[in-house]
């Protein structure tokens, strides 16, 4: 007795194999876009730096910067596209 007559044989999965194959061929790819984004508010946090606050459509995205350091007025970040 084979130690592997119980395993499927491979001939058989080939057709599932190319099925799948063939349909990652149309999903379609999310691709990113550049935005650049203002700056929305700061806040001074004394010691701990600042805070920077940008935002776009609803989400905010946060930088701090080393006490004594100004925001920048804009930043480019990447938003993903479907």
């Amino acid at each position: 007795m084979s130690q592997f007559s119980d395993k499927t044989d491979i001939t058989a999965a080939i057709p599932l194999i190319l099925l799948m194959a063939g349909l990652s061929l149309f999903t379609p790819f999310s691709t990113a876009e550049k935005r650049v984004i203002s700056l929305s508010q700061e806040q001074d946090g004394g010691d701990a730096g600042r805070a920077c606050i940008y935002v776009h459509q609803g989400k905010a995205e946060f930088r701090i910067v080393k006490p004594g350091e100004s925001c920048a007025p804009e930043i480019t970040v990447n938003i993903q596209k479907s």
